[in-house]
């Protein structure tokens, strides 16, 4: 602050010459990020005498080592004018890069050639590209990465340089690297666990003592424990003692969910309307450590009784160690489109621990009642068997910024005493999240599905298609599109749906959204006609996931609709 009643100035500053960094020196330097606030001559003089050498430092970054810098300052007019000439010179491109390892990945009877080559080989800045600070911090720490996650978790750069040769606009870059002993897993120690037996968590453990060390793995036993229900967080760890690196003991640190939970609650969708629903949790029901979960719910589509038990995991025998069986049942009636359907599902589950590739295995019984308007009545049922196989690679459980998720579902049933007809049903889909620019983020969305063998008169409503609503088709109701009959809109054998879309993130937690729908159902290929949907939307990242409110254009209707979403419709 200048002193009561010193002179002060205001000043303008100029960049000329810079080409693209114009925008990084602006954004960075001192004298144009304070030249809103006026200040003493000399002050201003200290400052455009620095400038040149943050100048120099800011080029840097980027790979210009030998920039030219002229200044000048024009104080015959108010506001000062500070001009900065700069021109970048060439940029700094690499030459050689040199990368030593040693300890135990280099030494000893556990050394790994073939893994320091591969890691060689996927060392991101190479001869020929241009060097920039961000660049090489970010291959050191990819490097490390690959060693502290797997085997070596104390591995650690002992030196690196990047030697700048400004004669001749070249860097040369070297990398030691000390991976340290191989680690490998020890018992688990438990802390935390008073109200469910130690036998789940055996089960769900997929570390054994003498495994070599893995993050992956610290990870999935973490994610297994907290998918399970019965645990509000899980954490597992080791200490890395260089001294000390086989059987590390696995540190175990769980904070419990209650025993019994009654939940009572509401919301709101666009697709269904309001909601009031009521759930029962009983995570040791009948002192087995069975898992109940149940469910009241209405809103403006469904009104839903149900429940699933789920069993502890498995420990071998007929069923895969840690697989998760479950069973359950449930009465429903769903009014949409102009279709009424009165509802049983009973059946049972098997699926693999592993979200990040699983496997699910079932068997279920479906039956329904069908009315469309006041004279059509069908009643359908079926036994179907299905397996479906889901491959998850997301950054966020919850609230993710780039991955896929892609599954693939294949079932059917016999005719027989259930079944009218033999039928095979296949549904695939897919979820793409990509960052294709700075704050540009792309949404793909994509499914296809057919019943073969059945028809909508035969196959029960929940093993037929319909689409439309907030997750699918944007621009149309909730499952208005499908088959017409007799005024409704009902379910079809076929069915196909692709989204795209692109998002500019806006600091700090929210974005704008452009999009394109397409899709429909139908009762065979041939009378299956694309309907679209296109619009614009808001983005907010909350703790809960994305959510999203997006006014939609129906093309086939003429008609504008406002939708109202969390998450990524898969």
């Amino acid at each position: 602050m200048p002193a009561c009643g010193q002179e002060t100035r205001q000043y303008t500053v100029e960049i000329t010459g810079a080409g693209e960094q114009r925008e990084l020196l602006n954004k960075h330097l001192d004298i144009t990020r304070q030249s809103d606030t006026p200040m003493p001559p000399e002050q201003i003089d200290r400052l455009v005498a620095a400038t040149p050498e943050q100048i120099r430092e800011l080029l840097a970054t980027e790979g210009y080592f030998s920039p030219v810098i002229h200044y000048t300052i024009d104080n015959a007019d108010i506001p000062w004018n500070v001009r900065f000439d700069v021109d970048p010179g060439p940029r700094t491109r690499i030459v050689a890069v040199t990368i030593n390892f040693k300890g135990g990945i280099a030494e000893g009877p556990l050394a790994d050639k073939a893994r320091m080559d591969r890691l060689r080989r996927r060392w991101r800045l190479d001869p020929g590209d241009v060097f920039r600070q961000a660049a090489w911090s970010e291959a050191k720490g990819d490097l490390l990465k690959e060693l502290l996650t797997r085997d070596y978790p104390a591995a650690t750069i002992t030196h690196s340089q990047a030697r700048i040769d400004p004669a001749s606009n070249s860097a040369t870059l070297t990398v030691n690297v000390d991976s340290g002993p191989a680690f490998t897993f020890g018992e688990l120690e438990i802390q935390g666990l008073t109200r469910y037996s130690r036998a789940m968590i055996d089960q769900l453990n997929p570390i054994h003592p003498g495994d070599s060390y893995s993050q992956d793995k610290l990870n999935e036993l973490q994610a297994r424990l907290e998918d399970s229900g019965y645990f509000r967080s899980a954490t597992a760890t080791v200490d890395i003692d260089r001294s000390r690196p086989q059987q590390v003991p696995v540190r175990l640190e769980l904070v419990e969910n209650p025993l019994k939970r009654l939940s009572l609650g509401g919301g709101f969708s666009t697709d269904t309307g309001a909601r009031v629903q009521a759930r029962w949790l009983d995570r040791n029901f009948l002192r087995r450590d069975w898992r109940l979960e149940s469910e009241l719910r209405f809103d403006r589509e469904t009104h839903l009784l149900g429940g699933d038990i789920y069993l502890p995991a498995a420990s071998g025998g007929w069923l895969p160690a840690g697989w998760l069986p479950s069973f359950g049942a449930r009465l429903e009636r769903t009014t949409s489109g102009g279709e009424t359907d009165d509802k049983l599902r009973a059946g049972a589950r098997v699926a693999s621990p592993n979200r990040q590739d699983e496997k699910a295995w079932a068997l279920t019984f479906y039956s329904d009642r069908q009315r469309v308007g006041d004279t059509f009545l069908n009643n359908r049922q079926a036994l179907y068997a299905s397996f479906t196989y889901t491959k998850r690679r997301l950054d966020h459980p919850l609230r993710p910024r780039r991955g896929y998720v892609a599954s693939i579902e294949l079932g059917g049933g016999p005719e027989g005493l259930v079944n009218e007809i033999t039928f095979t049903r296949v549904v695939a889909r897919g979820l793409l999240l990509q960052t294709i620019a700075p704050r540009w983020q792309a949404v793909v969305r994509g499914q296809v599905g057919q019943v073969f063998g059945g028809s909508r008169l035969t196959i029960p409503a929940d093993l037929l298609f319909r689409t439309g609503g907030d997750q699918t088709v944007r621009g149309y109701g909730y499952n208005t599109l499908g088959v017409p009959q007799d005024g409704a809109t009902v379910g079809g054998p076929v069915t196909a749906v692709a989204s795209v879309e692109l998002v500019r993130q806006l600091p700090p937690q929210w974005g704008a959204a452009v999009f394109v729908d397409a899709g429909n159902a139908a009762d065979s290929w041939r009378d299956f006609k694309v309907e679209r949907g296109t619009g614009v939307g808001a983005r907010w990242r909350s703790p809960i996931g994305p959510v999203n409110v997006d006014l939609a254009y129906g093309h086939a209707i003429r008609k504008a609709r406002l939708h109202f979403s969390v998450g990524y419709g898969f």
